[in-house]
């Protein structure tokens, strides 16, 4: 269901996708998949400050966001406690993985 995957600052420049697919970081989906822009934060603070479409495309999303509690959430909290292992205790969550051990 995942089209693609966005990676961006400093931590994605260096993230290995193979590496931190094992150890559950990222999803274990094709790498293909994966992307990454760079800073794109410094690139959509330019595109910001240089564009009046950009600019009121930003304070339209941003007027549209949601916040969410998810820690009110006792499935997602129990979800997220189990994903704090690492590596990951739940091989059928990725299969590429399970099929190596």
């Amino acid at each position: 269901m995942i089209d693609r995957i966005l990676i961006s600052g400093g931590f994605g420049q260096y993230l290995n996708v193979e590496k931190a697919t094992t150890i559950g970081l990222l999803p274990d989906i094709d790498h293909d998949k994966f992307k990454y822009l760079g800073n794109s934060s410094i690139a959509g603070a330019y595109m910001a400050l240089l564009s009046d479409d950009y600019r009121n495309e930003a304070r339209e999303v941003s007027n549209n966001m949601t916040y969410i509690d998810f820690s009110s959430n006792n499935r997602f909290m129990d979800e997220f406690t189990s994903a704090l292992f690492l590596p990951h205790t739940n091989l059928n969550a990725f299969p590429s993985i399970k099929i190596k051990q």
